[in-house]
């Protein structure tokens, strides 16, 4: 481990030097007015110039890096050589374990998903989903022929049935029945043809190759599709607005048209037809579109809820906007780019996802503290991570403790892998940047995680406090 705390020499001058020369400014003297009080003279500091008193915050500081230098220590005796581990407040690295050391991330990768998203994509983008026909509707709204349902990548795509069995009913989503809705607001009374599912803005491969097959078997991730309705589940497609009893991936296109067809029939609208896949005819007409949240709300739901399916997603469409490709492999090489643009140091890191469910992944703890330094806390990044015992992921981690409300972080979890990025709001006031990940098996790997940032939250929390080592005033 090494524990890097800067010299200060030449910061105590500066701060002495400060402190002689400076003071609190004193009004210009006046006379006082007929019948009032003589003011007193101001209060003067009366310590000596050559005093620790004098640079109080230097004194804290080093002391209470000397303390996160400590934590540390206990952090990497529990979290075994495979880890890594940087603390920084404002930049100034305070502790250092094993910081370029590449290690399996988990979805602490998504970080760097959504930071080349936010840049490639635009934060206030969308992405529709359109209906189009070759032919237009006739004076009594009849469609001679198919409507294609042209999936744009939106992630979030959901019925009724599909949002009742989310742990969070409020988690952003964009409603489907809203294109039933609308596509019968422009006129359409009957289809005489298909609904076609137009999935070709992406490729067709359903899942990357090397992940396990437990993470779709077991929901961790939809089938990944451009046009992909209650994540490519089948079981709602008949009855949109049931929760099924028992749900697995099936073909999102056709899932998809035959969603939208059952919707139109709810709303007296008659098809002909069944659901299936298909390409768009070149020149078909907009009839009606529903559009996705803006980037910036996609991003913050993939970060809140650790959303596989929205990364995948996102991945591919950065593909295609820079390179044409809406492919996992042309997405993450964009991702690469973009933050190694941006100086993102990445000796070390390997990447086949955007979700960091690939478990050949590798980042380092110093290029992930680097992506966060890029948003600084406050940018649209932030916004979207967890909350220590209030919100997405880490709603129920934290709480009773100094971390509850203090702690904003990405989690990330995998089969021997525990990881929290993010930053600390210190009861004192300062703001510190964390990234610890944990690879291998301790006996509780989000103990050792959330210990470490928990006890964060009293920094600087050694040394006498500012009052008492502060200029001192005479009594």
């Amino acid at each position: 481990m090494s524990a890097s705390i800067p010299r200060r020499r030449r910061l105590a001058a500066l701060v002495l030097a400060a402190a002689v020369l400076g003071g609190p400014a004193v009004a210009e003297a006046q006379a006082p007015a007929p019948g009032s009080a003589v003011p007193s003279p101001p209060r003067r500091p009366v310590t000596p110039v050559f005093s620790t008193r004098r640079v109080p915050d230097l004194v804290r500081t080093r002391a209470a890096d000397a303390d996160v230098v400590q934590a540390a220590q206990g952090y990497q005796k529990e979290a075994g050589p495979g880890s890594c581990l940087v603390v920084a407040d404002h930049g100034r690295e305070i502790v250092a374990v094993n910081p370029d050391q590449p290690v399996t991330p988990a979805s602490v990768l998504k970080t760097f998903t959504g930071t080349a998203a936010l840049q490639v994509l635009g934060p206030e983008t969308t992405l529709p989903t359109v209906a189009r026909t070759a032919t237009a509707p006739d004076a009594g709204g009849v469609v001679a022929g198919d409507l294609f349902l042209v999936g744009g990548g939106d992630p979030l795509l959901f019925t009724e049935g599909f949002r009742q069995v989310l742990e969070d009913r409020n988690q952003p989503q964009t409603d489907f029945a809203v294109l039933a809705d609308r596509i019968k607001a422009a006129g359409v009374t009957e289809i005489r043809g298909d609904i076609v599912g137009d999935e070709s803005r992406y490729d067709t491969q359903r899942a990357v190759d090397g992940w396990e097959p437990s993470y779709q078997r077991d929901d961790q991730v939809g089938a990944l599709s451009a046009l992909e309705v209650n994540r490519g589940n089948a079981g709602l497609s008949r009855d949109p607005d049931v929760p099924a009893r028992s749900r697995k991936l099936g073909d999102p296109a056709p899932l998809a048209a035959e969603t939208l067809k059952s919707l139109l029939e709810q709303r007296g609208v008659r098809v002909t037809g069944t659901g299936v896949a298909g390409a768009t005819p070149p020149g078909a007409a907009e009839i009606a579109r529903i559009e996705s949240l803006p980037v910036r709300e996609l991003v913050d739901e993939m970060l809140t809820w650790s959303d596989n399916t929205t990364a995948e997603l996102l991945a591919k469409e950065i593909g295609v906007r820079a390179v044409g490709q809406g492919t996992t492999a042309a997405g993450v090489g964009v991702v690469r780019q973009t933050v190694e643009a941006r100086g993102v140091p990445m000796a070390g890191v390997t990447t086949f996802d955007g979700s960091g469910l690939h478990r050949a992944n590798k980042i380092t703890c110093r290029a992930a503290l680097t992506v966060l330094a890029l948003d600084g806390g406050d940018g649209d990044l932030a916004t979207g991570f967890a909350v220590g015992a209030q919100k997405g992921t880490l709603r129920k981690r934290m709480r009773n403790t100094p971390g509850d409300g203090r702690v904003v972080a990405k989690t990330g979890s995998l089969k021997e892998v525990y990881a929290l990025a993010g930053w600390v709001t210190t009861v004192p006031g300062s703001r510190l940047t964390f990234v610890e990940i944990v690879n291998g098996a301790p006996k509780d790997g989000v103990k050792v995680v959330d210990d470490l940032a928990v006890s964060l939250t009293d920094y600087p929390r050694q040394g006498a406090p500012r009052e008492a080592i502060g200029p001192k005033l005479p009594t």
